[in-house]
């Protein structure tokens, strides 16, 4: 272990500034929109960006040449969009965009498809994603089966449901929640808070209320069945990324950061980081093969398992990260930035 350790020391220390503080050095990917997600699509990166009042899509070379998708909105509300989460598996791209409208106010949803050339919104019906039961969408991810959104939706027993719906035909549809770990009770209400693809299926992370207690979750598909899992010492799950066979989770204990890793999702010891209650997460990503959280605390720091560096540029709430074509990116504030 303590090979281990010097070695990733060794390694990040190529990465860095040279500063006599050992932070690691970020430059800045100029953009002319604020970036709002992130997506890995083969050797691109994907980048989903919003002007003062329409969404915008770019994808980054390895050389660093931007490329601007086609966007092809279909509603007035897909024309207004915010990026709630974009994934990939390579060759087709999908997306979830909301705007917030309507008499009281809602988020209205679009549902967007297509590749690194062009990107279409499907229209759906009202009642796929809204009307009187609906609750929140929280994400998208890939499975060997195509995409799923993940959100929530009006219980039959109390409170919202944890939902999934798939694609198929350009049609979303929402499978039902009830009879599995997915359903809430009087008992035990269950909140999402983000997804990502977990092999065959997907890993869905949050937390529950039971008697009065809160305790971080998660919710785990194989591609056929739902488990779920307590995490220990959690009063919140925040974010995950599945690579490698394990499964790397980030959220909240206590008001410090927590992180639990592997297929038992063990608790691992990491530096105290405080993590505010409406604080964002990115999920972690490798850095050099070691998997890091990036996290705004007394300005940006890259924290790995007993290890702290501070990172060399970027400012403000760490609200993406993703590793494309051996560089790693990461949204704060208001700007993206790569790892030099």
């Amino acid at each position: 272990m303590r090979r281990l350790t010097l070695a990733v020391l060794l390694v990040l220390a190529g990465c860095s500034s040279g500063g006599a503080d050992n932070s690691v050095g970020f430059t800045a990917v100029d953009l002319t929109a604020t970036p709002e997600a992130l997506a890995r699509h083969g050797d691109l990166l994907v980048i989903g960006t919003r002007p003062s009042d329409h969404p915008e899509l770019l994808t980054r070379g390895r050389d660093g040449a931007l490329s601007n998708v086609r966007l092809t909105p279909a509603t007035p509300y897909g024309k207004e969009a915010h990026w709630y989460g974009i994934t990939s598996d390579g060759a087709t791209i999908t997306g979830v965009g909301g705007e917030r409208g309507g008499a009281h106010g809602n988020v209205r949803w679009s549902a967007w498809t297509g590749d690194g050339r062009q990107i279409v919104e499907k229209p759906q019906g009202f009642s796929t994603f809204g009307g009187y039961g609906a609750g929140e969408l929280i994400g998208v991810a890939r499975t060997p089966r195509g995409p799923v959104i993940i959100g929530s939706w009006q219980s039959a027993k109390a409170g919202l449901d944890i939902a999934m719906w798939t694609y198929a035909g350009d049609t979303w549809t929402r499978q039902p929640s009830a009879g599995t770990v997915l359903e809430s009770s009087q008992d035990l209400l269950r909140f999402p808070l983000a997804v990502t693809q977990d092999g065959d299926g997907v890993l869905v992370v949050g937390w529950q209320i039971a008697k009065g207690t809160p305790s971080a979750a998660v919710w785990r598909f194989d591609g056929q069945t739902w488990t779920t899992s307590v995490l220990k010492d959690g009063d919140a799950a925040l974010a995950a990324r599945c690579w490698d066979g394990t499964c790397h989770v980030v959220g909240r204990s206590k008001g410090k950061l927590a992180w639990w890793a592997g297929p038992d999702f063990t608790k691992l010891t990491i530096p105290d980081v405080p993590v505010g209650d409406d604080q964002p997460l990115a999920a972690p990503v490798p850095v050099n093969g070691t998997p890091t959280v990036l996290i705004d605390h007394n300005g940006v720091k890259l924290v790995s398992e007993k290890g702290e560096r501070p990172a060399d540029g970027p400012t403000g709430q760490v609200k993406a990260a993703e590793a494309a074509a051996g560089q790693v990116f990461v949204i704060a504030g208001d700007r993206l930035w790569r790892l030099t």
